[in-house]
């Protein structure tokens, strides 16, 4: 493997006795990263506007959406603020998740919007043909407004000792994020993901979209 995916080099114990020592490199394989971010400065208000207006002028598609409203088309222009957040994350994504994608052309495929009122949720999915997947918060307030549940990929359950299961960052099974407003949750497309039921009485609206391979021409929806 490629000595820039070493996340520490040569390490030792320092023997004493008959001690063995141990001259040991950590490599991180096949790893699951997710980028949980604030982002601060975003005109949300206009960016709300804007999702209802679209939700009020086009007609919404179900994909894995169990009711509340996911868009079909996007209309433009798209306010600046949206415009904005596109270009910026996607040059975060190429220099700061870089670091560990060791990927730093990506550009954005693809992105629509959800809109979920109370008892509305997203049931298990993931998003093809492309590398990076991201979630942005519009407007998420509540404690029950309902966690964003993330899967690990292989099947660890049949192997970990139930002793161990879901205790550890090795053995955990899924992992939970409470959506807050103005937050950016992103990781790799194929991590199968959920979104829980809406228990507020208020809608939850978030900003789906991808980051693909640049010879990759993706529609500008979901």
């Amino acid at each position: 493997m490629s000595d820039k995916f070493v996340l520490k080099e040569n390490q030792q114990n320092q023997p004493q006795n008959n001690q063995l020592q141990f001259v040991s490199r950590e490599h991180m394989l096949f790893a699951t990263p997710l980028w949980q971010t604030q982002i601060k400065g975003v005109d949300n208000q206009s960016i709300k506007d804007y999702c209802y207006f679209l939700r009020e002028n086009t007609k919404g598609v179900v994909i894995s959406n169990r009711g509340g409203w996911h868009s079909g088309e996007i209309l433009q222009p798209i306010p600046i603020a949206l415009k904005n957040l596109f270009e910026q994350t996607t040059a975060y994504t190429n220099e700061y998740c870089a670091q560990i994608t060791g990927i730093n052309d990506l550009v954005l495929g693809n992105f629509w919007i959800n809109i979920n009122g109370k008892y509305t949720y997203n049931r298990r999915h993931d998003h093809q043909n492309s590398i990076l997947s991201g979630v942005y918060y519009v407007d998420a307030e509540g404690d029950n407004i309902g966690n964003l549940i993330i899967e690990r990929d292989d099947n660890m359950e049949f192997f970990a000792n139930t002793k161990y299961k879901g205790k550890t960052p090795l053995t955990q099974l899924t992992f939970l994020i409470k959506p807050l407003t103005g937050f950016l949750i992103m990781f790799p497309s194929w991590i199968h993901h959920s979104v829980e039921m809406n228990m507020e009485n208020r809608d939850r609206i978030s900003i789906a979209f991808n980051l693909v391979d640049p010879g990759l021409n993706l529609q500008k929806y979901g």
